[in-house]
């Protein structure tokens, strides 16, 4: 049984909001739930509704009480291997070639335990230039409960002044940016016998900045398929499939 691996990192993420200095500046909070309240809202099975699909991926949604914006949860059922998919999750300093969106990701630092900081970017979405900056942590667990296979990644915000130089270097590079005043989810990987696994990606999020909490919403709604695509592709392709 590998041992939980705690990653923080930061990722500049999806937002239409007109420029803004960042400096210094804190985080609108949008909510007062702790976030073990959330991931506890997103992990439970109660209340999810359907609301699209995609390729194979089917999209539910619930309303959370205390949160501006739905919750989203998107799954599919792959041929693929488990640890080989989860790794690619695991590895957020390398993913700046899963999707077009994703305009960098740099490992800002991390020791031989396996903690580490990252810095990621996005660049467009749909036709429009967006930029918002999000700090996360999060906590990689292989093997859930002695299952092997069974892999989990959750991640929560936090404040991006705790990385003042990589803040700043961000700023200088994406002027337009605006912080991101929620964003909490996960990524799980549940084996379902040899070379076969059901990916679940669930996630709240809203971009911050003008746009509106039904713009945020179906933003998150859209694109959220597509995450889940992207990394079935890769893994395939790592796979040699």
């Amino acid at each position: 049984m590998r041992p939980a691996l705690l990653v923080t990192f930061a990722a500049l993420c999806v937002s239409v909001a007109a420029p803004v200095t960042l400096a210094a500046e804190p985080i609108p909070a949008l909510t007062t739930l702790t976030p073990k309240a959330i991931q506890t809202a997103l992990n439970s099975e109660s209340g999810w509704t359907p609301h699209a699909t995609k390729d194979g991926v089917t999209v539910t949604r619930k309303d959370v009480p205390g949160l501006p914006v739905p919750a989203f949860k998107g799954s599919k059922d792959c041929a693929l291997d488990a640890d080989t998919l989860f790794g690619l999750i695991a590895d957020i300093g390398n993913q700046a070639g899963l999707t077009d969106l994703l305009a960098e990701a740099k490992v800002l630092w991390s020791d031989t335990t396996g903690a580490g900081a990252f810095l990621s970017g996005l660049g467009l979405a749909g036709a429009v230039r967006v930029g918002s900056v999000l700090v996360l942590k999060a906590q990689n667990y292989w093997d859930v409960g002695g299952v092997d296979g069974h892999h989990k990644q959750t991640w929560d915000m936090l404040d991006p002044n705790l990385y003042p130089e990589a803040y700043a270097s961000v700023q200088r590079r994406y002027s337009d940016a605006v912080i991101t005043p929620l964003n909490y989810g996960s990524w799980e990987v549940v084996p379902l016998g040899p070379g076969k696994v059901r990916v679940i990606y669930r996630i709240v999020s809203h971009p911050g900045g003008s746009l509106s909490d039904s713009l945020a919403e179906t933003v998150t709604g859209q694109t959220l398929p597509d995450n889940i695509l992207n990394f079935e592709r890769v893994t395939r392709a790592k796979m040699g499939g």
